[in-house]
């Protein structure tokens, strides 16, 4: 559901789209207009416009063009909003770094802006500029600021968690702290285990306060057991606690694996429409009548939704009460809004449910084929339409009918090395080896350290082929890339057994079979022990590869040449 959440981020965004394009056209007017500002180019003004026709038409980004037109330090505050906005959900990362040194940034007011100070910061290891954006945010008076702090702490703990540490222990220090960010620092010191921090912290947190409870909960939650942190959250009280102290409580309940208290936390948090699908998959887990209909009512009534949106979630709801018809009436009522989403391919899933397969593969195949649609959307609706002839075992019909799928694929993505090695799988799955071959090939050409095409290469030569020195070369390149692949072990261990180099071969065979034991690994390591003399390791080997598969052909030669 990345697509679907990334999307509608964007899609959140075009209500407010007028109110940013009035507040862009307010410092952008002509100075005939308004003579305290600067004029600028009518071009650029018209560019402008057409960025945000393209925006609320849904064409992210085509919108985005503009910003990518534009040195960093000519764009304003707004337009460093919209253009940072965009290149978050668009992955435009390059982009977002060349905004570290625009002028406009520095002095940002906007909750989005100051996040993107604070992770710029984080990423320059400048401890001191994002502790200041940080107490920033959690005193910003707009209440997203505190989750934008959170997101941005969470996207940078894995690559700067050094300077957060230390913008952290900077920011606890201070004297002014309040009862509200002295909590918020102790959820981050207690989870990076940062103790005396944490433990003085914790004191200082007024003892009968909410935060106090809390902060005892979260302990209990963290390093006490799954009862004794059921026990602390079900004595908290949501209608006492903040959104985001609500929300920490609803993490705190997802690690513990409580799904009634994970229900309990989203239902009381106010509703959006991220809560909603969050409650929808939960209701999927655990399937409760009465809950959906509750729920399905609250989507009907619920007016902060729109249009799109309501139609998106009782559409994903109806799937789950198995009420496809409604679903599919929803999700084509979302696919009205002309936005791109997932729903094009949930309307073929709910088609084909139907048993309207005809009508199914159009659908997923004008979503393959529609160009304005992101490549992410059309390689789903490709996988799905491949589930959907594997469901109905099309090969027992035609085994060239999936074939078709996966050329008509690479024919709208020849570059997708993935689609490409399954492709390729499947050709060998039907004995069709030059054809196979002929596609990794067509892999390796244009990424010679794939590591997969590179062991289904070079164990095809060994084994099919009978060509285990030509073999070598691209499976010892796939073990360098990937020593820790049980696959790529158990090809390295058998081109070296077929090689004569027998000894050698145990090492990575063993290792293999320790992280995935296998039928074929089974079956190498036994060829290998009887070859140095061992009938006993390979009789053994044999019995457990036969218990995994008993109809694999290397342990049935292995078989015959132990008789």
């Amino acid at each position: 559901m990345t697509a679907y959440f990334s999307l509608c981020t964007l899609c959140c965004m075009r209500p407010f789209a007028l109110s940013v394009l009035f507040a862009v056209l307010s410092v952008s007017l002509p100075a005939t207009v308004r003579a305290d500002v600067p004029a600028i180019p009518a071009a650029r003004l018209q560019a402008l416009l057409e960025s945000e026709f393209q925006f609320q038409s849904g064409h992210f980004r085509r919108s985005f063009g503009y910003y990518q037109s534009l040195p960093a330090d000519q764009l304003s505050a707004e337009e460093l909003l919209r253009g940072s906005q965009l290149a978050t959900v668009l992955g435009e990362s390059a982009w977002l770094a060349t905004l570290e040194g625009a002028p406009a940034l520095a002095d940002a007011t906007q909750v989005d802006l100051i996040r993107q100070r604070f992770d710029t910061a984080l990423r320059a290891d400048q401890a001191a500029a994002a502790q200041q954006a940080w107490r920033t945010l959690l005193r910003h008076s707009d209440e997203r600021a505190v989750f934008a702090a959170r997101a941005a702490v969470d996207a940078n703990t894995v690559a700067h968690q050094p300077a957060l540490n230390t913008a952290l222990t900077g920011y606890a220090d201070r004297q002014d702290l309040t009862t509200a960010e002295r909590f918020e620092l102790f959820q981050y010191a207690f989870q990076w285990r940062l103790d005396p921090v944490a433990d003085r912290l914790q004191r200082g947190l007024p003892p009968k306060s909410t935060e106090a409870a809390l902060a005892v909960t979260i302990r209990e939650c963290l390093d006490g057991t799954a009862e004794a942190c059921k026990r602390r959250l079900q004595a908290l009280d949501p209608l006492d606690l903040t959104e985001w102290q609500g929300r920490s409580m609803l993490v705190l309940a997802q690690k513990n694996g409580d799904a009634t208290q994970q229900m309990r936390w989203l239902e009381a948090l106010p509703q959006d429409s991220g809560i909603y699908y969050q409650r929808i998959v939960l209701l999927s887990r655990a399937m409760d009548d009465a809950r959906a209909r509750t729920l399905m009512a609250q989507l009907r009534k619920d007016t902060a939704l729109d249009d799109f949106q309501r139609a998106l979630l009782q559409g994903s709801l109806s799937e789950l009460i198995k009420d496809w018809p409604a679903s599919e009436a929803f999700y084509r009522e979302a696919l009205l809004a002309g936005v791109p989403t997932t729903a094009s391919i949930r309307l073929a899933v709910v088609l084909f449910r139907q048993g309207r397969r005809e009508a199914a593969f159009a659908q997923l195949q004008a979503v393959a084929a529609d160009a304005g649609l992101s490549d992410e959307i059309r390689r789903d609706a490709l996988q799905t339409e491949i589930q959907f002839h594997r469901v109905l075992r099309s090969d027992e019909k035609d085994a060239d009918t999936l074939n078709a799928v996966y050329r008509r694929g690479l024919g709208y993505w020849p570059h997708a090395n993935p689609l490409r090695y399954q492709y390729a799988m499947r050709l060998f799955g039907q004995g069709r080896v030059d054809a196979a071959m002929a596609e990794l090939q067509t892999i390796l050409r244009s990424a010679p350290a794939d590591a997969d095409a590179l062991n289904a290469y070079g164990f095809t030569l060994a084994k099919e082929l009978d060509r285990p020195r030509a073999a070598f070369k691209p499976i010892t390149q796939a073990f360098l890339l990937a020593p820790e692949q049980p696959e790529i072990l158990d090809s390295y261990g058998y081109v070296l057994y077929r090689l004569g180099r027998h000894q050698e071969a145990l090492a990575p065979l063993q290792k293999a079979w320790q992280l995935t034991p296998s039928a074929v690994t089974a079956g190498h390591l036994g060829q290998v022990f009887l070859r140095l003399g061992n009938r006993q390791q390979a009789n053994d080997y044999l019995e457990k590869g036969l218990k995994l598969d008993a109809s694999e052909a290397e342990l049935l030669a292995l078989q015959e040449q132990l008789r």
